[in-house]
Protein backbone atom coordinates (compact mmCIF):
# COMPACT_ATOMS: atom_id res chain seq x y z
CA UNK A 1 0.00 0.00 0.00
CA UNK A 2 1.58 3.40 -1.07
CA UNK A 3 0.53 6.97 0.20
CA UNK A 4 -1.06 9.21 -2.23
CA UNK A 5 1.25 11.28 -4.46
CA UNK A 6 1.38 15.10 -4.83
CA UNK A 7 -0.30 15.74 -7.78
CA UNK A 8 2.59 18.35 -9.50
CA UNK A 9 4.60 14.76 -8.42
CA UNK A 10 2.15 12.98 -11.44
CA UNK A 11 4.36 11.96 -14.44
CA UNK A 12 1.76 10.47 -16.51
CA UNK A 13 -1.59 12.92 -17.17
CA UNK A 14 -4.23 10.66 -17.73
CA UNK A 15 -7.76 11.49 -19.11
CA UNK A 16 -9.75 14.94 -19.46
CA UNK A 17 -8.59 14.94 -23.06
CA UNK A 18 -11.44 17.73 -23.95
CA UNK A 19 -10.34 19.73 -21.07
CA UNK A 20 -6.86 19.36 -22.43
CA UNK A 21 -7.71 20.62 -26.18
CA UNK A 22 -9.88 23.40 -24.98
CA UNK A 23 -6.68 24.75 -22.78
CA UNK A 24 -4.11 24.41 -25.61
CA UNK A 25 -6.26 25.84 -28.52
CA UNK A 26 -6.66 28.99 -26.15
CA UNK A 27 -2.81 28.57 -25.48
CA UNK A 28 -1.16 28.35 -29.08
CA UNK A 29 -4.16 30.95 -30.66
CA UNK A 30 -2.29 33.26 -28.28
CA UNK A 31 -5.78 33.62 -26.38
CA UNK A 32 -4.73 32.36 -22.88
CA UNK A 33 -6.92 34.17 -20.20
CA UNK A 34 -4.97 35.02 -17.41
CA UNK A 35 -7.03 33.50 -14.84
CA UNK A 36 -8.51 29.38 -15.29
CA UNK A 37 -11.07 28.20 -12.90
CA UNK A 38 -10.95 24.69 -12.71
CA UNK A 39 -14.43 22.82 -11.47
CA UNK A 40 -15.41 19.77 -10.88
CA UNK A 41 -15.46 17.10 -8.02
CA UNK A 42 -12.79 16.19 -5.61
CA UNK A 43 -10.09 13.71 -6.82
CA UNK A 44 -10.84 13.74 -10.31
CA UNK A 45 -7.86 15.85 -11.48
CA UNK A 46 -8.04 19.11 -11.34
CA UNK A 47 -4.96 20.35 -9.80
CA UNK A 48 -2.81 17.54 -11.47
CA UNK A 49 -3.93 19.41 -14.93
CA UNK A 50 -3.15 22.80 -13.45
CA UNK A 51 0.66 21.21 -12.41
CA UNK A 52 1.14 19.60 -15.90
CA UNK A 53 -0.27 22.71 -17.86
CA UNK A 54 2.19 24.94 -15.97
CA UNK A 55 5.20 22.54 -16.66
CA UNK A 56 4.39 22.65 -19.98
CA UNK A 57 4.34 26.29 -20.13
CA UNK A 58 7.43 27.07 -18.43
CA UNK A 59 9.29 24.53 -20.46
CA UNK A 60 8.53 26.72 -22.89
CA UNK A 61 9.96 29.68 -22.05
CA UNK A 62 13.36 27.37 -22.21
CA UNK A 63 12.75 25.30 -25.01
CA UNK A 64 15.62 26.66 -26.99
CA UNK A 65 18.23 27.46 -24.60
CA UNK A 66 17.89 23.90 -22.38
CA UNK A 67 16.82 21.62 -25.75
CA UNK A 68 13.55 20.73 -24.11
CA UNK A 69 10.61 18.72 -26.28
CA UNK A 70 7.15 20.55 -25.05
CA UNK A 71 5.37 18.60 -27.56
CA UNK A 72 5.30 14.92 -28.13
CA UNK A 73 7.69 14.72 -30.58
CA UNK A 74 10.45 16.77 -32.32
CA UNK A 75 7.72 18.62 -34.56
CA UNK A 76 7.70 22.96 -34.78
CA UNK A 77 5.05 24.75 -33.22
CA UNK A 78 3.02 24.81 -36.63
CA UNK A 79 3.15 20.88 -37.07
CA UNK A 80 1.70 20.13 -33.66
CA UNK A 81 0.30 22.54 -31.26
CA UNK A 82 0.37 20.07 -28.66
CA UNK A 83 1.40 20.55 -25.42
CA UNK A 84 2.98 17.43 -23.09
CA UNK A 85 1.60 17.14 -20.13
CA UNK A 86 3.63 13.96 -19.24
CA UNK A 87 6.87 14.28 -17.17
CA UNK A 88 10.42 14.38 -18.47
CA UNK A 89 12.73 12.53 -16.11
CA UNK A 90 15.98 14.68 -17.70
CA UNK A 91 13.90 18.63 -17.79
CA UNK A 92 15.17 20.72 -14.89
CA UNK A 93 12.07 22.68 -14.51
CA UNK A 94 9.62 19.66 -14.58
CA UNK A 95 12.61 18.57 -11.41
CA UNK A 96 11.67 22.24 -10.12
CA UNK A 97 8.19 21.94 -10.35
CA UNK A 98 8.02 18.84 -8.84
CA UNK A 99 9.92 19.77 -5.54
CA UNK A 100 8.16 22.88 -5.47
CA UNK A 101 11.22 24.90 -5.93
CA UNK A 102 10.49 26.93 -9.57
CA UNK A 103 11.17 30.53 -8.78
CA UNK A 104 8.28 31.19 -11.29
CA UNK A 105 5.43 29.34 -9.76
CA UNK A 106 3.56 30.22 -6.35
CA UNK A 107 1.36 27.86 -4.74
CA UNK A 108 -1.01 28.34 -2.12
CA UNK A 109 -2.36 25.08 -0.34
CA UNK A 110 -3.38 24.02 2.88
CA UNK A 111 -0.99 23.73 4.97
CA UNK A 112 -0.03 20.62 7.58
CA UNK A 113 -0.27 20.81 10.85
CA UNK A 114 2.11 20.51 13.82
CA UNK A 115 2.36 16.13 12.98
CA UNK A 116 2.30 16.92 9.79
CA UNK A 117 -1.04 14.82 9.24
CA UNK A 118 -3.77 16.85 9.27
CA UNK A 119 -4.37 19.71 7.00
CA UNK A 120 -5.44 22.97 7.55
CA UNK A 121 -9.55 23.44 6.70
CA UNK A 122 -9.26 27.46 6.00
CA UNK A 123 -6.13 28.64 3.90
CA UNK A 124 -5.05 31.85 5.72
CA UNK A 125 -5.59 34.92 3.89
CA UNK A 126 -1.64 36.19 3.94
CA UNK A 127 -0.99 33.42 1.95
CA UNK A 128 -3.41 34.46 -0.89
CA UNK A 129 -1.88 37.94 -0.52
CA UNK A 130 1.63 36.76 -1.31
CA UNK A 131 0.34 35.64 -4.70
CA UNK A 132 0.38 39.89 -5.52
CA UNK A 133 3.49 40.46 -4.20
CA UNK A 134 4.95 37.30 -6.40
CA UNK A 135 3.52 39.08 -9.48
CA UNK A 136 4.76 42.23 -9.07
CA UNK A 137 8.52 40.31 -9.58
CA UNK A 138 10.29 40.01 -12.57
CA UNK A 139 9.79 36.75 -14.13
CA UNK A 140 13.46 34.99 -13.06
CA UNK A 141 13.42 32.76 -16.26
CA UNK A 142 11.64 35.79 -18.51
CA UNK A 143 8.32 34.04 -19.19
CA UNK A 144 5.57 33.13 -17.80
CA UNK A 145 4.74 33.30 -13.87
CA UNK A 146 2.37 30.81 -12.56
CA UNK A 147 0.01 30.96 -9.33
CA UNK A 148 -1.85 27.96 -8.06
CA UNK A 149 -4.93 27.80 -5.61
CA UNK A 150 -5.76 24.54 -4.31
CA UNK A 151 -8.40 25.43 -3.22
CA UNK A 152 -11.20 28.00 -3.94
CA UNK A 153 -13.59 25.54 -1.65
CA UNK A 154 -10.63 26.47 1.41
CA UNK A 155 -10.48 30.13 1.37
CA UNK A 156 -12.50 32.39 4.09
CA UNK A 157 -14.13 35.93 3.33
CA UNK A 158 -10.81 37.39 3.80
CA UNK A 159 -9.19 35.28 1.01
CA UNK A 160 -11.56 35.67 -1.33
CA UNK A 161 -11.87 39.37 -1.65
CA UNK A 162 -7.94 39.27 -1.64
CA UNK A 163 -7.91 37.23 -4.39
CA UNK A 164 -10.49 39.77 -6.69
CA UNK A 165 -8.53 42.30 -5.57
CA UNK A 166 -5.02 40.69 -7.71
CA UNK A 167 -7.77 39.09 -10.85
CA UNK A 168 -9.31 42.96 -10.58
CA UNK A 169 -5.83 44.30 -12.60
CA UNK A 170 -4.33 41.16 -13.31
CA UNK A 171 -0.47 41.51 -14.85
CA UNK A 172 1.01 40.60 -18.09
CA UNK A 173 2.64 37.04 -18.46
CA UNK A 174 0.77 36.14 -15.15
CA UNK A 175 -1.36 33.13 -15.13
CA UNK A 176 -3.34 31.75 -12.28
CA UNK A 177 -5.22 28.65 -11.72
CA UNK A 178 -8.07 28.30 -9.56
CA UNK A 179 -8.89 25.00 -7.96
CA UNK A 180 -12.45 23.78 -6.73
CA UNK A 181 -14.49 20.91 -6.49
CA UNK A 182 -18.01 23.22 -5.07
CA UNK A 183 -19.65 26.18 -7.61
CA UNK A 184 -21.09 27.31 -4.46
CA UNK A 185 -17.97 28.76 -2.84
CA UNK A 186 -16.82 30.85 -5.88
CA UNK A 187 -17.96 34.23 -6.16
CA UNK A 188 -19.79 35.55 -8.70
CA UNK A 189 -17.08 38.22 -8.77
CA UNK A 190 -14.42 35.42 -9.35
CA UNK A 191 -15.95 33.64 -12.07
CA UNK A 192 -16.82 36.41 -14.50
CA UNK A 193 -13.09 37.27 -14.41
CA UNK A 194 -12.11 33.66 -15.09
CA UNK A 195 -11.83 31.16 -18.01
CA UNK A 196 -14.03 28.03 -16.15
CA UNK A 197 -12.90 24.95 -17.50
CA UNK A 198 -15.49 21.99 -15.94
CA UNK A 199 -13.87 18.85 -15.73
CA UNK A 200 -16.06 15.36 -14.92
CA UNK A 201 -15.33 12.24 -13.46
CA UNK A 202 -13.11 9.81 -15.39
CA UNK A 203 -14.36 6.69 -17.08
CA UNK A 204 -13.81 3.23 -16.20
CA UNK A 205 -10.19 2.46 -18.05
CA UNK A 206 -8.53 5.85 -17.02
CA UNK A 207 -9.73 5.75 -13.38
CA UNK A 208 -8.21 2.29 -13.94
CA UNK A 209 -5.11 3.40 -15.43
CA UNK A 210 -4.49 6.40 -12.53
CA UNK A 211 -5.05 4.14 -9.45
CA UNK A 212 -2.45 1.63 -10.54
CA UNK A 213 0.29 4.01 -11.52
CA UNK A 214 -0.34 5.48 -8.07
CA UNK A 215 -1.38 3.06 -5.14
CA UNK A 216 -0.61 -0.74 -4.66
CA UNK A 217 -3.42 -2.66 -5.02
CA UNK A 218 -3.09 -5.97 -3.01
CA UNK A 219 -6.13 -8.06 -5.16
CA UNK A 220 -8.34 -7.94 -8.07
CA UNK A 221 -11.44 -7.78 -5.84
CA UNK A 222 -10.08 -4.78 -3.92
CA UNK A 223 -9.49 -2.94 -6.67
CA UNK A 224 -12.92 -3.65 -8.47
CA UNK A 225 -14.28 -2.28 -4.99
CA UNK A 226 -12.56 0.79 -4.87
CA UNK A 227 -13.22 1.60 -8.77
CA UNK A 228 -16.66 1.15 -8.16
CA UNK A 229 -16.76 3.42 -4.51
CA UNK A 230 -14.34 5.85 -6.29
CA UNK A 231 -17.12 6.40 -8.90
CA UNK A 232 -14.44 8.10 -11.41
CA UNK A 233 -12.29 9.83 -8.99
CA UNK A 234 -8.41 8.12 -8.78
CA UNK A 235 -8.31 10.52 -5.66
CA UNK A 236 -11.06 10.02 -3.99
CA UNK A 237 -9.98 6.12 -4.60
CA UNK A 238 -6.45 6.24 -3.67
CA UNK A 239 -7.36 7.92 -0.06
CA UNK A 240 -10.14 5.58 0.78
CA UNK A 241 -7.46 2.58 0.11
CA UNK A 242 -4.61 4.74 1.88
CA UNK A 243 -6.93 4.89 5.05
CA UNK A 244 -8.20 1.78 5.65
CA UNK A 245 -11.28 2.85 3.48
CA UNK A 246 -12.46 -0.69 2.17
CA UNK A 247 -12.52 -2.24 5.87
CA UNK A 248 -14.28 0.75 7.21
CA UNK A 249 -17.15 0.66 4.72
CA UNK A 250 -17.47 -2.95 5.32
CA UNK A 251 -18.87 -2.21 8.75
CA UNK A 252 -20.72 0.78 7.89
CA UNK A 253 -22.38 -2.16 5.68
CA UNK A 254 -22.46 -4.77 8.50
CA UNK A 255 -24.20 -1.57 10.83
CA UNK A 256 -27.21 -1.85 8.53
CA UNK A 257 -27.32 -5.32 7.93
CA UNK A 258 -28.18 -5.11 11.87
CA UNK A 259 -30.75 -2.00 10.89
CA UNK A 260 -34.09 -4.00 12.17
CA UNK A 261 -32.24 -4.66 15.46
CA UNK A 262 -29.44 -1.93 15.70
CA UNK A 263 -28.63 0.01 19.13
CA UNK A 264 -24.86 1.37 20.25
CA UNK A 265 -23.29 -1.64 21.28
CA UNK A 266 -22.84 -2.58 17.32
CA UNK A 267 -20.15 0.55 17.29
CA UNK A 268 -17.31 -0.97 18.25
CA UNK A 269 -16.25 -2.76 14.89
CA UNK A 270 -16.09 0.35 13.25
CA UNK A 271 -14.67 2.51 15.95
CA UNK A 272 -11.42 -0.18 15.79
CA UNK A 273 -11.60 0.21 11.98
CA UNK A 274 -11.34 4.06 12.29
CA UNK A 275 -9.12 4.24 15.02
CA UNK A 276 -6.14 2.04 13.46
CA UNK A 277 -3.12 3.49 12.74
CA UNK A 278 -3.31 3.08 9.01
CA UNK A 279 -6.13 5.72 9.05
CA UNK A 280 -4.61 9.32 8.71
CA UNK A 281 -8.17 11.00 7.86
CA UNK A 282 -9.98 9.63 11.63
CA UNK A 283 -13.77 10.18 11.10
CA UNK A 284 -13.19 12.11 7.67
CA UNK A 285 -13.41 8.88 6.41
CA UNK A 286 -16.47 7.82 7.49
CA UNK A 287 -17.75 11.59 5.94
CA UNK A 288 -16.83 10.03 2.56
CA UNK A 289 -18.10 6.00 3.09
CA UNK A 290 -21.50 6.92 4.29
CA UNK A 291 -21.90 9.70 1.43
CA UNK A 292 -20.93 7.11 -0.81
CA UNK A 293 -23.04 4.52 0.97
CA UNK A 294 -26.41 6.85 0.75
CA UNK A 295 -25.76 7.62 -2.45
CA UNK A 296 -25.50 4.11 -3.75
CA UNK A 297 -28.62 3.34 -1.82
CA UNK A 298 -30.64 6.29 -3.16
CA UNK A 299 -29.87 5.06 -6.63
CA UNK A 300 -30.79 1.54 -5.78
CA UNK A 301 -34.09 2.65 -4.83
CA UNK A 302 -34.87 4.36 -7.65
CA UNK A 303 -33.56 0.55 -9.81
CA UNK A 304 -30.42 2.66 -11.56
CA UNK A 305 -27.90 1.71 -9.61
CA UNK A 306 -25.55 -0.26 -12.11
CA UNK A 307 -22.87 -2.65 -9.98
CA UNK A 308 -22.46 -3.89 -6.31
CA UNK A 309 -19.85 -4.00 -4.33
CA UNK A 310 -20.75 -6.78 -2.67
CA UNK A 311 -23.82 -9.11 -1.69
CA UNK A 312 -23.98 -7.34 1.49
CA UNK A 313 -24.07 -4.04 0.53
CA UNK A 314 -27.05 -5.04 -1.64
CA UNK A 315 -28.85 -7.07 1.14
CA UNK A 316 -28.17 -4.08 3.34
CA UNK A 317 -29.47 -1.70 1.24
CA UNK A 318 -32.68 -3.88 0.38
CA UNK A 319 -33.06 -3.84 4.37
CA UNK A 320 -32.76 0.06 4.46
CA UNK A 321 -35.37 1.05 1.92
CA UNK A 322 -37.44 -1.45 3.63
CA UNK A 323 -37.18 0.52 6.90
CA UNK A 324 -36.89 3.70 5.88
CA UNK A 325 -38.45 6.55 3.58
CA UNK A 326 -36.07 6.84 0.27
CA UNK A 327 -36.82 10.70 0.96
CA UNK A 328 -35.36 10.71 3.90
CA UNK A 329 -32.02 10.21 2.77
CA UNK A 330 -31.02 13.38 2.01
CA UNK A 331 -32.14 14.13 5.62
CA UNK A 332 -30.09 11.73 7.15
CA UNK A 333 -26.99 11.99 5.20
CA UNK A 334 -27.07 15.81 5.94
CA UNK A 335 -27.52 15.39 9.56
CA UNK A 336 -24.66 12.32 10.07
CA UNK A 337 -22.15 14.46 7.32
CA UNK A 338 -22.35 17.84 10.20
CA UNK A 339 -21.78 16.35 13.10
CA UNK A 340 -19.26 13.96 11.74
CA UNK A 341 -17.46 17.35 9.96
CA UNK A 342 -17.97 18.84 13.40
CA UNK A 343 -15.98 16.09 15.53
CA UNK A 344 -12.88 15.96 12.77
CA UNK A 345 -13.06 19.97 12.96
CA UNK A 346 -13.07 20.04 16.43
CA UNK A 347 -11.11 16.96 17.05
CA UNK A 348 -13.60 15.36 19.59
CA UNK A 349 -14.40 12.40 21.09
CA UNK A 350 -14.36 9.23 17.98
CA UNK A 351 -16.53 7.41 19.90
CA UNK A 352 -19.14 9.82 20.40
CA UNK A 353 -19.15 10.57 16.81
CA UNK A 354 -20.52 6.86 16.46
CA UNK A 355 -22.78 6.64 18.88
CA UNK A 356 -24.40 9.46 17.37
CA UNK A 357 -23.95 8.04 13.58
CA UNK A 358 -26.25 5.42 15.46
CA UNK A 359 -28.85 7.67 16.95
CA UNK A 360 -29.33 9.65 13.98
CA UNK A 361 -30.01 5.81 11.91
CA UNK A 362 -32.41 5.03 15.10
CA UNK A 363 -34.30 8.62 15.00
CA UNK A 364 -35.17 8.38 10.98
CA UNK A 365 -36.02 4.85 11.50
CA UNK A 366 -38.55 5.85 14.37
CA UNK A 367 -39.57 8.59 12.63
CA UNK A 368 -40.34 6.29 9.67
CA UNK A 369 -42.19 3.83 11.85
CA UNK A 370 -44.07 6.55 13.22
CA UNK A 371 -45.48 7.08 10.07
CA UNK A 372 -46.54 3.91 9.05
CA UNK A 373 -43.94 3.54 6.11
CA UNK A 374 -42.32 0.23 7.17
Amino acid sequence: MSLKLHPRQTKEFIGHYEEKKIFEKSYFNKTLQHCWLLEGPAGIGKTTFAYCAARAILSFNNLEQDKLSLFDNDMSIEDNKTLNFNYNDNNLIHHKIRENTHPDMKIVEQTSDENNIALKEIIPVDKVREIELFFSKTSVEGGWRIAIIDSLDNLNKHGSNALLKILEEPPKKCLIFLISGNKSNVLDTIRSRSRVLKFRELDVNDTTSIINKSATIQTDEELKKIIILANGSPGKAITLYNNNGLDIYDKLIDIFLKVSDLDITKIEPLLKSISIKQNLFGIKIVNILITIYLNRTFKRGLNILEDQVSNDEKNSQDLFLKHFNIRDIPSLWELIYSQTNLTNNFNLDKKQAIINLIENILKFKKNDVSKGNI
